[in-house]
């Protein structure tokens, strides 16, 4: 199955329920974390599925390997931020562990996305070169 909305991909749809619910979260910590720390994980969190969307509509292998991969230094951010919010006492361990396993799921399945960006991009350039080999060799027989 041809996917053809970025809507219809797991490694989104997770990414997207995770910046609405880290969005959510920050509302809860304190009002001098507003533009810091709250900010910081609002903005590091909406990238992830932002950076996923963008990847997905770009047309050329190594365009969309640099937004996915971007995504995934997002994510390495929020990880980061939710550490620091669990070492303030602004989240307790139960919500970190919860997000965090969030984010293996959404990093697992960004691993899988660029993975298979890099294979398909492979393959293709594989057959380039097979298709150019083969047409220099029918033009090189056919002068001798």
């Amino acid at each position: 199955m041809k996917l053809t909305r970025f809507e219809d991909l797991k490694v989104w749809q997770l990414a997207h329920k995770l910046s609405i619910d880290v969005a959510k979260l920050v509302k809860s910590f304190p009002r001098a974390e507003k533009y810091d720390l709250a900010g910081q994980m609002r903005r590091s969190a909406r990238s992830i599925p932002s950076d996923i969307s963008e990847g997905f509509g770009r047309f050329h292998f190594n365009d969309k390997l640099t937004f996915y991969e971007r995504a995934r230094a997002s994510m390495g951010e929020l990880r980061n931020h939710f550490m620091e919010g669990l070492d303030n006492k602004y989240i307790d361990e139960d919500t970190y562990n919860r997000y965090c396993n969030g984010m293996r799921e959404i990093g697992f399945l960004l691993n899988r996305l660029i993975r298979n960006v890099k294979k398909a991009r492979d393959d293709y350039e594989n057959a380039r070169k097979l298709k150019r080999n083969s047409s220099q060799r029918l033009t090189s027989n056919a002068k001798h």
